[in-house]
């Protein structure tokens, strides 16, 4: 085989099977010897680095060595023969372990070295005539540089690291891919899950999705009756959050509706209320400019007309998925979580009732 390898191979994994590459050729071990400073060489390696001389530095830590101090390393050869490679031929997918590689057969690799022109079984007997092919032909001391044949094996031993490292690349993105529709789904999942508890009017949120818009101007006028009993709820736990009629921006526009958290939510949980527009699918989506950037004002208004309404604007994150193209019944719900805080909400009470307002600016909106 090594007139296959000729020390050309490298695991499909580089990174995780760094300590079975050899310190000379930068390869998947052949033959694996091992160093008495712990670092491990091919076999063919080894001669190679001793055939001018008795001593050596190791590439890696420089400690001198002689040939007596190197010894066979079985275990680092069993690991080896079970690590996934792939073919050194850059226009050949094939990968398996380096035991398997000896069956497999491709044209040869034309743009790397010429001696690599042979496909024969894996044998350490064909490890001398191929290391002879680039054996260092001067003494190898602590100070000297590699030669010109072993700087080109690195050279080629990077440029099948690259490879293989392509490949993985590849590979993780199509799993990353298939992991983000896998968060993509259960992100709907819940989503659903939530407004199904949320929701007061049972499983799919009436008030939410009725065909009934209450206007199409752009402008939301909500009355929440009975929010002493809302709060009470969301405290024990037993409805977190209600949802406001429909609305539009105009006939063929946007289609949004307000989601209420009496009792907070996020960073307001337990101190304020919490106010969130929410995009629901429309009939008219696909013609509508995405993602949705008009800023939107909300409004908590005093019925007796005495104090100033409490109001918050904001530009929505046109990074954010809540303000893309609807794909599903509605958006994840996006706004204000510190919209009022419970203390001063009471004063805007009558019979209670609180009256929210919402207005959303039209300005720039085509179609």
């Amino acid at each position: 085989m090594m007139g296959k390898l000729r020390g050309s191979v490298m695991p499909t994994d580089p990174l995780s099977n760094a300590g079975l590459l050899c310190q000379a050729c930068g390869f998947l071990l052949i033959d694996p010897q091992q160093a008495e400073c712990g670092h491990r060489y091919c076999g063919g390696c080894v001669k190679g680095l001793f055939r001018d001389t008795d001593k050596m530095a190791c590439n890696t830590c420089k400690k001198r060595l002689r040939p007596q101090q190197f010894h066979n390393d079985k275990a680092a050869e069993n690991d080896a023969l079970v690590t996934q490679v792939a073919c050194p031929n850059f226009d050949c997918a094939w990968t398996g372990t380096l035991k398997s590689y000896q069956e497999h057969t491709c044209p040869p690799v034309a743009h790397l070295r010429t001696s690599r022109k042979a496909i024969s079984p894996l044998g350490h007997q064909d490890i001398d005539e191929e290391r002879k092919s680039w054996s260092i032909s001067n003494p190898v001391t602590a100070d000297a540089a590699l030669n010109v044949e072993a700087l080109q094996m690195r050279m080629e031993a990077m440029e099948l690291l690259v490879v293989s490292l392509r490949r993985q690349i590849v590979s993780q993105g199509a799993a990353m891919k298939s992991l983000q529709r896998s968060c993509s789904q259960y992100e709907r999942l819940l989503k659903m899950s939530q407004e199904t508890h949320d929701s007061p009017h049972g499983s799919q949120g009436s008030e939410s999705r009725g065909p009934e818009l209450v206007s199409t101007d752009g402008t939301l006028v909500w009355k929440v009756e009975k929010f002493s009993k809302l709060l009470k709820e969301a405290k024990a736990g037993r409805r977190q959050s209600i949802y406001s009629p429909a609305f539009a921006t105009h006939v063929y526009g946007y289609r949004l509706c307000v989601r209420l958290y009496p009792d907070g939510d996020g960073i307001g949980k337990g101190g304020h209320l919490s106010l969130f527009l929410a995009l629901a699918k429309g009939p008219y989506d696909d013609v509508l400019p995405w993602p949705f950037q008009q800023k939107v004002t909300f409004s908590l208004l005093d019925p007796m007309r005495k104090k100033s309404p409490v109001t918050e604007t904001f530009l929505p994150d046109p990074y954010s998925t809540s303000f893309h193209q609807p794909r599903d019944r509605l958006n994840v719900a996006s706004g204000s979580p510190l919209f009022a805080s419970h203390v001063e909400i009471p004063s805007y009470f009558k019979e209670d009732t609180l009256y929210l307002k919402v207005v959303v600016d039209k300005t720039g909106i085509e179609i």
